[in-house]
């Protein structure tokens, strides 16, 4: 008959499995216990917060290196603290009037005040759908028409309408995002729509990635748009990747239970990298044939990472958190830089840390990061940062 003994002897087994396959990552990876975490003073950069009434909550930005300007999608903080579908904010009348603003940021054209010149883009109405018309923008990605052209594509996160145009409960339905394309043509202060997608496989879309041809994935960062599943996803997993086919007009979801991730990107190897906020692993993905993504690299990055962008040379820059952190507000900022190393097999990833800033003196709540190899500098955006930081490096 067992003993009090052999009872013991196997729950140590079991707490010690259960270390070595979860409560460690959670505790020193999810958690930061123990992280090390370095000065800004450490780092040969200096920072300067671009602060402007518009360029609040500026929760993604993409860089034209070639003409010069840093296009950034910016919701307001007053908004982005009331309508926040990710986090279960739902309060449809603390939107931004007006909607999130599509910023255009001329780099080197800098103005008397320590800003540079900058405007807003009017966007025309999207469709004939319920609703304001406004946008209230989650994250977007850019197509290169042509040398003069560019075209949008934005995840709008809308407020729940019925057929009959009434405002619905969003505690009860949640957001009801679409992706919406417009069309730009450089330096005016209009575009164009050209288009709306809709799918119910985006069900919680944060981030998109256009792959061509009218192509594109997105991420789902949680598991439902409502409920106790998604409460549960930073414990369970909930993440997927959607992938639309323009050709055959079809949406394949990968249900790959990713632990929330971040802002995905495309690499220019075509492969879709995709950040998580929970355990701290970048998951490379391929797509097959039929839609689905196979993933065929990790790389461990040992602290949540917010998101991922690719500058010029093909580079990728990541955003970590010290913990997991939803808004930002508590934890510090890391910046790094990671390289890609294909002469040897199997394919090496370096990474490198930039820049950190363990009291938060100028990059807290960063989520993104745009690197300008001309300037050298970094343009740092935030969720839930009130302005744009610039850094660049000292003299």
């Amino acid at each position: 008959m067992p003993t009090l003994r052999t009872y013991s002897a196997i729950g140590a087994v079991f707490l010690s499995m259960l270390y070595q396959w979860w409560l460690k990552d959670v505790l020193f990876v999810t958690l930061g216990f123990g992280r090390r975490i370095e000065p800004i003073e450490n780092f040969p950069y200096k920072c300067l917060p671009l602060q402007h009434k518009q360029l609040g909550a500026c929760g993604d930005v993409w860089f034209d290196e070639k003409d010069r300007v840093l296009y950034a999608a910016c919701a307001g903080m007053d908004s982005r603290n009331e309508w926040n579908p990710s986090l279960s904010r739902f309060n449809t009348s603390g939107r931004r009037p007006g909607g999130s603003n599509l910023m255009a940021i001329y780099v080197d054209e800098p103005r008397k005040d320590g800003l540079f010149r900058m405007h807003k883009i009017e966007p025309t109405r999207y469709g004939n759908a319920p609703g304001d018309g406004h946008l209230d923008l989650a994250s977007f990605d850019v197509e290169v028409v042509d040398d003069y052209t560019l075209r949008f594509w934005l995840l709008n996160q809308r407020p729940p309408y019925d057929a009959k145009g009434n405002l619905l409960d969003a505690r009860q339905f949640g957001a009801n995002t679409t992706i919406e394309v417009y069309e730009y043509r450089k330096r005016e202060k209009k575009m164009r729509h050209v288009g709306t997608g809709w799918n119910p496989s985006l069900h919680s879309p944060n981030k998109i990635a256009f792959t061509g041809a009218n192509n594109f994935v997105v991420s789902n960062d949680r598991s439902r748009r409502v409920g106790l599943r998604k409460k549960l996803d930073p414990l369970l997993g909930g993440g997927s990747l959607t992938y639309h086919d323009d050709w055959w007009d079809t949406y394949v979801t990968t249900p790959k239970k990713i632990p929330i991730p971040g802002g995905l990107v495309r690499g220019n190897d075509d492969r879709i990298y995709v950040p998580s906020v929970i355990d701290g692993k970048i998951r490379v993905f391929e797509l097959q044939e039929g839609g689905q993504y196979k993933q065929v690299h990790v790389i461990k990055m040992g602290m949540p990472i917010e998101h991922l962008t690719v500058d010029s040379k093909g580079d990728f820059w990541a955003v970590g958190r010290s913990k997991y952190d939803p808004t930002g507000r508590s934890s510090s900022s890391s910046i790094f830089k990671i390289e890609k190393f294909e002469e040897r097999w199997p394919i090496r990833y370096v990474t490198t840390k930039i820049l950190e800033d363990r009291d938060r003196k100028a990059i807290n709540g960063a989520s993104v990061v745009r690197y300008d190899a001309r300037q050298k500098r970094l343009y740092l955006g935030g969720v839930y940062n009130p302005y744009i930081v610039m850094c660049e490096q000292k003299s």
